[in-house]
């Protein structure tokens, strides 16, 4: 059996230590509140705002409503969204221009950005729906729906540093 001198034992801790520190900072890329995907970080709200409302709160955060940019982050979100069971807002609208949505931070037109994740019948523009959640009614895929129903909502940022907030 192997003895460590009180000396060597120290030197492991401390090294120890050092590792859990370092592991520790490197794990810890995303604010608290927030919680990382793939080099990016993501914030559920708790509380419901309006879709304004949850836009301001994202840039009080350093950070944006949610655009979604590929199938995969799109698969984690919805998954996400469906664990906690609620409707979430998503940067998207088609507030300037009727049809022609837009991610409301980055300015992308959806046409251009290429992906996206319609519900059945979505989006059907009943009356004056010109912003888009995540929908449980539609197996939390994308909907629209009038921008000032108050739910929950997504903000996302990098893992160091902020986001150039437009507007």
């Amino acid at each position: 059996m192997l003895r460590l001198s009180t000396i060597d034992k120290m030197v492991l801790l401390f090294i120890s230590l050092a590792i859990l520190h370092v592991q520790g900072v490197i794990g810890t890329d995303c604010p608290d509140g927030f919680e990382g995907h793939h080099g990016t970080c993501y914030f559920f709200s708790h509380g419901e705002e309006t879709w304004t409302g949850a836009y301001e709160s994202c840039k009080i955060f350093g950070s944006m409503l949610v655009e979604i940019n590929s199938a995969d982050e799109d698969l984690y979100l919805s998954n996400k969204a469906r664990s906690l069971g609620n409707y979430y807002w998503i940067g998207l609208t088609d507030k300037r221009v009727e049809g022609e949505y837009e991610w409301e931070t980055s300015r992308e037109l959806l046409t251009d950005v290429g992906y996206t994740n319609w519900g059945n019948s979505e989006p059907d523009n009943i009356g004056k729906e010109n912003c888009v959640f995540y929908a449980s009614s539609r197996n939390y895929k994308w909907a629209d729906a009038e921008c000032t129903r108050t739910e929950n909502y997504i903000c996302e940022k990098g893992p160091v540093g902020n986001v150039n907030i437009i507007g």
